[in-house]
């Protein structure tokens, strides 16, 4: 198991979750969005006796808020790049190992709503990046199917994380559950996509919202 970012505080609480567990993870800081960083990680996977990776979950991407005259063109790059491009490298580079085992699991991180189009007054760079993600993930879908492949993406609405209660209590309110959405709800989704048994579901949107945007 191998997990790579560019933040050295999660690697680290990433790793000492995964030793307390007795899971066998290696973690490597780096920025994923570039194709040599993440070639060579295979290379260094399949080095240590890994065939290649038969799950790739992708969870990368900035997040920006604000009206749309401060979207600058240098701010949209910023966010096509960490939502878009950095998945696509992934995906690219894991691709030759999975299709030689004819099996892995592809799993990406849009937003609630983005399976559909539709205004977004401050977060609109940023949504636009996430429904561009779902074409892309639909695309590979299709086009890998045959090879045993599925790639699907979890809609996550608004999770807890450690926010403030009275902003949590303001969220909560727009959500026709009532509450914000918890990290082990979020697993659970992810576990099911990413499961042997999950063969057949390929090219899903899997919204995850309490109700949130749909």
């Amino acid at each position: 198991m191998l997990a790579v970012g560019r933040s050295r505080t999660a690697l680290a609480e990433l790793g000492a979750i995964a030793r307390a567990r007795g899971l066998p993870l290696r973690a490597a800081r780096g920025d994923a969005g570039r194709r040599g960083r993440v070639r060579g990680l295979l290379r260094q996977a399949a080095a240590r006796g890994a065939a290649g990776p038969d799950l790739l979950v992708v969870a990368a991407g900035d997040y920006w808020e604000g009206p749309i005259a401060k979207l600058s063109a240098e701010r949209w790059d910023a966010l096509a790049h960490s939502n878009v491009t950095v998945p696509l490298i992934a995906i690219q580079e894991a691709l030759p190992g999975m299709r030689r085992r004819r099996y892995g699991r592809i799993l990406l991180f849009g937003v609630a709503g983005a399976d559909a189009v539709r205004s977004a007054p401050r977060a609109h760079a940023y949504r636009a990046a996430k429904t561009a993600l779902l074409t892309l993930a639909r695309s590979f879908a299709h086009e890998e199917a045959p090879h045993g492949i599925t790639v699907n993406v979890i809609l996550p609405g608004i999770m807890r994380t450690g926010m403030a209660a009275h902003r949590a209590a303001a969220l909560a309110r727009k959500i026709p559950a009532r509450r914000l959405g918890t990290p082990n709800e979020i697993a659970r989704a992810a576990l099911f996509l990413l499961a042997e048994e999950s063969s057949y579901i390929t090219g899903a949107a899997l919204t995850v919202s309490g109700g949130y945007l749909i």
